[in-house]
């Protein structure tokens, strides 16, 4: 898969294993992967490079939660 490709939050949770719900706290907390909203209006979606959520992945490698 290329890794510009951009996910969806849904997309992004399950591509990490995680749900929605916790990907979007993890929005609001600024501890989730790098996100982007996909245009100006309010009710733009947020979504994810798979580049970054594979960085964001190493990076949680051996943390305990």
């Amino acid at each position: 898969m290329n890794p510009k490709t951009k996910l969806t939050t849904a997309q992004a949770a399950r591509y990490v294993g995680m749900s929605k719900r916790q990907m979007e706290r993890m929005r609001c907390d600024g501890t989730g992967p790098t996100w982007f909203k996909a245009g100006d209006a309010i009710n733009s979606p947020c979504m994810y490079e798979l580049a970054d959520l594979d960085m964001w992945v190493k990076t949680q490698k051996g943390k305990v939660e």
